[in-house]
This record gives structure tokens, sequence and C-alpha cells, in this order.
């Protein structure tokens, strides 16, 4: 039985069936029981099945995320990192939107604050939509999706405990059971993480609960509950940022530098509520009820208020970032012959609520003011942003023959966003409040059509076009009334199939980004006006070559061609000599998009030895990029070899797996990112020691135990 959550709204058409019988096509939930057919699939996807994460054995979500290519994620440190998908949004900093939907379970979950944190465990699989994706999921789907579905037990009966150590404090624990009968199955599970990690004050935690239970009302239909709950803290948030090239290869770890973020606690929730009900006729239906919040706060900015230098920098700001989600969600599917069609509704609310206080005067540069400002205590801000979408999209799979499959995907998508902003500022003389209110509507469609053609057994040509869109802030608005919504629009070709014991797919794309939301000022210009900077456009080319992993010999290869420029982008303005705040202007069209790398390589070679032991060698790569939408300075490249072993045996019917893991065996102090923007430093003049760069640890070793009884 084919159990889904869903999120979309989808319409059958009626076109007409010939006699032939040519087996049942079916279209899968965009959420949940992801299957990997991909024989009737019309765009390039990525496919992490738990075959693949045991392979992988992760220890953060980039880990599995780097197995598939056009995945251009950026780890930065402790559980800080960025999703991003063919180079889309590579120009931005932090905090920004992806451009890449999240989901979970069916929940889709914003990232705003606190981050994604998962139970690596407990994933089943994950699927990777790549390309324009708001057809599936709106707004947050520009460049593509992650698709993440955990695990749902209804007959097994275990219970397991996985005990991890490593390099640099590191601890992990892990417990969890699943007790199942005919009527109902229960799974919970526990985790405790801990680091002291490799920079200066990289203290990270995390406790989390999660679990799913299971009600089946009858063979055809089942309730089904879910929640995780997770705290985190982050002792020193930013600070493995060091200053430039010359700091990362003396003082990787960033002693004594003082982040921009210290203290950083979050509380992580989720829980969401579906019923499943399968028909006769080979349909089905999902409702599902979600509620998620992320709770953030934080202390940050340090300045030298007494301009002091043997005395530490204060930290003069206090925030506090909350993040609420919850909607409801139905989907009806029909699957058959020749017909596949998927119907369904979308209805869902967010609230971000944004506080910020100053905890003492200081005086700071304004980079958009071009001048010194004073701050004073006890001034205070608090922004709410309240959204609301309802969507109806639709899905049809046609067989014209056994060999061509058409799909079509169309979505149509309304939202209200809600802008109140409270401040109390001080002029130096006189205390006063300013209170700003202000709604926007926005209606978008986006839509896909592919085929598939099976020309040869297991070898399938496919091909699409589709677009994507992403709507503006009305904060941004209020300063910038005539700003258009960011889309893009992609066209891909592909070839996928099986040759011998070698299951390969190799894709061309284009994809054209218009209108790019973005600071005026570039990259970490913060306190700068959005605006619609400037359009790119992304070539390339990917290729996934896999083997069957129960063989003897086995491998994984992903491999990314990027080649991603600006067609068209405003003047940059850059600040080129700090000290006397001199300014030039730069035409930068025809530039590459920053950290950007031409060629990544992830390749996984997998050796059983014995039924029992395995040998696992990872080798990742990358090419050199630019730091700077300028290109002025370019860093370089880097490579680096993981090393694993796994040992399974069985002991009174309890199943034991031992690990030993060695990341970055070679030890070399690569850099994780790198940014720039504008002259920070001495020497005169933008150079590579104005980069904010964040040094890889080098070598890390994990061991672990896990039992399953």
């Amino acid at each position: 039985m084919k159990k889904t959550i869903a999120i979309s709204f989808v319409s059958a058409f009626a076109l007409q069936v010939y006699g032939a019988d040519l087996g049942t096509i079916s279209v899968e939930s965009s959420t949940i029981d992801v299957k990997e057919d991909l024989q009737t699939e019309s765009s390039s996807v990525g496919f992490v099945n738990e075959e693949t994460m045991e392979l992988v054995n992760p220890q953060n979500l980039i880990d599995v995320l780097k197995t598939v290519p056009g995945v251009t994620a950026i780890a930065r440190s402790g559980e800080m990192f960025q999703i991003r998908m063919r180079g889309v949004g590579q120009q931005q900093y932090m905090g920004e939107k992806p451009g890449v939907a999240i989901i979970v379970d069916g929940v889709p979950v914003a990232a705003d604050a606190g981050g994604i944190r998962l139970n690596l465990q407990e994933i089943k699989n994950i699927k990777v939509i790549k390309g324009s994706a708001s057809y599936l999921y709106g707004d947050t789907a520009l460049a593509g999706a992650i698709v993440i579905t955990t695990k749902k037990n209804r007959v097994k009966n275990e219970s397991l405990v996985k005990l991890v150590a490593g390099s640099y404090g590191y601890k992990e624990a892990i417990v969890g059971t699943t007790y199942s009968t005919q009527n109902y199955s229960i799974n919970i599970n526990g985790n405790y993480r801990k680091t002291d990690g490799y920079w200066k004050d990289a203290e990270l935690w995390t406790k989390s609960l999660n679990g799913k239970a299971s009600y089946y009302v009858d063979d055809t239909s089942d309730l089904t509950f879910g929640f995780d709950v997770a705290d985190k803290y982050d002792q020193g948030g930013t600070r493995s940022n060091v200053a430039g090239v010359t700091a990362a290869l003396q003082n990787p770890k960033g002693e004594p530098n003082t982040g921009y973020t210290k203290d950083s606690g979050i509380d992580l929730d989720k829980y969401f509520l579906s019923y499943n009900k399968d028909f006769a006729n080979n349909s089905h239906l999902t409702v599902t009820g979600y509620y998620y919040n992320d709770l953030y706060a934080q202390i940050s900015n340090p300045q030298d208020i007494d301009e002091d230098p043997n005395t530490p920098n204060i930290y003069v700001k206090e925030g506090n970032e909350d993040l609420v989600q919850k909607g409801v969600k139905a989907e009806y599917t029909t699957n058959g012959e020749r017909f596949a069609s998927l119907l369904g509704l979308e209805y869902g609310l967010r609230e971000q609520i944004n506080k910020s206080k100053t905890l003492a005067d200081y005086t700071s540069y304004n980079s958009r003011k071009r001048a010194y400002e004073n701050y004073y205590a006890g001034e205070t801000s608090a922004t709410n942003n309240e959204e609301s979408v309802a969507a109806v999209y639709a899905e049809l799979k046609y067989n014209i023959s056994k060999a061509f499959t058409l799909t079509t995907n169309a979505r149509y998508n309304k939202q209200q966003k809600d802008y109140i902003n409270d401040s109390y500022e001080f002029d130096g003389s006189t205390w006063s409040n300013e209170h700003t209110v202000d709604t926007r509507e926005f209606e978008n469609t986006a839509y896909r059509v592919g085929a598939t053609y099976e020309f040869a057994k297991a070898a399938t040509l496919y091909a699409n076009f589709s677009t994507g869109y992403e709507t503006p802030d009305v904060t941004d608005l209020i300063e910038t009334p005539d700003l258009k919504d960011q889309t893009s629009s992609t066209y891909e070709l592909g070839l996928r199939g099986a040759a011998s014991i070698l299951f390969y797919d190799l894709s061309i794309f284009e994809m054209k980004n218009k209108d790019i939301l973005g600071p005026s000022g570039g990259t970490y210009a913060f306190g700068e006006e959005m605006d619609n900077i400037g359009d790119s456009r992304h070539r390339g080319l990917e290729l996934s070559l896999k083997t069957d992993p129960s063989k003897m010999f086995s491998m994984n290869l992903a491999y990314t061609y990027l080649d991603v420029v600006y067609t068209k982008h405003n003047i940059q303005t850059l600040l080129d000599d700090y000290t006397t705040r001199t300014y030039n202007d730069y035409d930068i069209v025809g530039n590459e998009l920053p950290r950007v790398s031409k060629h990544t390589l992830d390749l996984f070679i997998n050796y059983a030895a014995t039924q029992n032991l395995k040998f696992i060698t990872e080798i990742y790569a990358k090419s050199k990029y630019y730091a700077d939408e300028t290109n002025i300075v370019e860093m370089p490249g880097y490579a680096f070899v993981n090393l694993q072993a796994q040992y399974h045996f069985s002991y009174k019917k309890n199943l034991f797996e031992f690990f030993v893991k060695a990341d970055n065996i070679l030890d070399k102090n690569y850099f994780r990112s790198s940014f720039l923007h504008s002259d920070k430093r001495a020497p005169i003049g933008v150079d590579e020691d104005d980069v904010s760069i964040t040094v890889d640890p080098g070598r890390i070793l994990y061991a672990g135990l896990k039992c399953t009884f």
C-alpha cells in the first residue's frame, strides 16, 4: 500500500486511450515514500537510498548531498551549511533564501534561523530534484528541491544503540526502538551529539527526540503522527572565519579572533498528522496537517567600545529570530495503464518574528550611508513577517506508447505577505517610536513539460523545460517598490540507464536566472537596499555512475561541470581603500559567480573484503573559484581523501556494526569557504588578505559501534 503525504493540487486531463496493455505507470507524491523508479522521470534527479547512507556513514547532511551531482552545498562550521544547486545563489553570503526547497516527511522546512537538524540514522531516502522546481513547491524552489523521507516501520520490532567518538571531543549517542502489531506501530529515537570543535570557541551540542506512531484503521488506511524536537547550542557562531589567506595559513583556528555571533541557542520542533487511504481503483488520498517552529537566540556584533586593544570586545546586540510554520495539505492520486495523475491542495501560514536590542552605546560605520553612526543602549527593533500561501498544482503522466511517456506540471500560487515593524530609537537627545505596517499580495504560476523515451533496453532519453520564481520580502518592497520577482527557466536533456553492471545518468542543462534579488552592494553588503541586481546563465553537465553495492567491488561517482556567468548586472561599487573610504565602480557583466568551481568530483570506492568487512575510500575534489563578484581574488581548488572500515557481525541474534573512519586522511587544511566584499585591511587595496575564510580542520578520526537487538 503506497502511503503519501502531499503538498499539491493536481488536475488530470482527459486524453484518448488506445487498447494496448502497457503496464501501470504512476505519479508519486512529492513528499513521502519516494520510489527509485526513474524510467518515466523527465527531469534530472539524484537519489540517496539506505544503502548509500550506510556506505557514506555521514556525520552531517552535506556528507550525503555531495554524492549527488549538481549540489554545490557549502559546509562552514558546526552545523552551519548552505545548500545550493547548480550555482544558483552562490553570490549570497548568509541568511538569504537558498532557492532550494527542503521537504521532510511532507513538511516544507524553512531554515532561516536554526538550520536543518535531522537524525541521519532515521533517513529512509533523499530525492534531489535539480532545476527550476516551483511547479512542485512554489517560491522556495527556484533552483530545485531536496525531499527527505524518514523511516516508517510496520512489522519490524527492534531496538538499537549507537555510540560514536571522534577528534576534538566529538561524542554522539543514539538510542531507538520500534514496536509493531497488526494494528499500530511506534518508533522513537533519541540523539545526543557534542563537540569541542576545531576553531576557537567552537563548542556545539544537540539534544533531540523524534518518532512516529501509526494506527492502521484497516487494510487500506492509516493515521500517522510524527514529531521531532531538538535543543541546540553553538558557542561561537561564525568564529570559524579567518581574516585573509595569510592568517588562514598561519592561524587556521582563528585565535584570538572574535566572531560576529556568540552563544546561539536554538529550539527546533516539528509535528505532523496524516491520514492515508488507498482505494480499489489504484488511487489514494492523503490529508496532512503540520506545525513547525524554529526559535533562535544569540548575542552579536562585537565592538571595541573603549578602543583599548588590551581589553576584549563586547557584544552590543541581543537578538531573537522565531519562525513558526503551520498548514494543511490534501492529495488524491490515480495510477493506470496510460494515465497517472495527482490532485491536491495546500494552505500554509508562516510567521517570522525578529527582535533586536542594543546592549551598549557604540559607533559603527554604515556602508549604505557611507558614514559613521551612533547607536545607543536600550534601542530596540521588532519585526513581524507573516505569510499565507494557498496553492493548487497539477501533474499528469501519459503513456503515448510503451516507450514514450509525456509529463506535464502546473502550479498556481497565491501569497499574502504582511510586515509589521516597531522600532524604539535615540538620536542623541530624544527617544522616538516608529511603527510601520504594509501588506503585499503575489500571484505566480510555474510549469514543467517533459518526456522520456526508452529507445533501447535499459536506456532512456529524457528532456524537460521548467520554470521557477522567488518573491521579494515586503521589507524590501517598502524601500524598493518596483522590485520584480526573481525567475528562472531551465532546459535539460539527459540519458539514463544500465550497461552491464553500471548504472549511469548523464544530463546537460542551461538555466537562466533573471532579475536576481540581492543587496545592491553585493556579497556581505549589510544594510544595503535589495534590488534586482542582474541576470545569470548557468550551463553545465552532470554525470552519475553507480555499480551494484552488493558486489565485491562497487563505486559511486558524481561529477559536475558548471559554467556560471553574469549576463546582466548593476555596476558593482567596491570599497577599494578601507583607510580613506575610497569607492570604485566595476562592470562585472561576463564575470563568473563567486564560489562556483567549474569541476566537482565525488567518488566512493567500496571493497567487500569478506561478507562482514568493508573498506571504503572517498575522493572529493573541486577546482579553483573566485571569492568575489568582481573576480579580483581567485581561490585555489582542493581535494581530500576519506577512508573508512566497517565490520558487521551477529552474536546471539543481535547485530553489531563497528566502524572506524578518517576524514581528510592526508590532513589538508583546505579552504572550505571564502567570502570577499571590499578592502578590509592593510595593505591598501582589495587582495587575498581581505577574504573571510573558513579553514577545514584537516584530519578527523571517528570510531563507532552500533548494536541492533
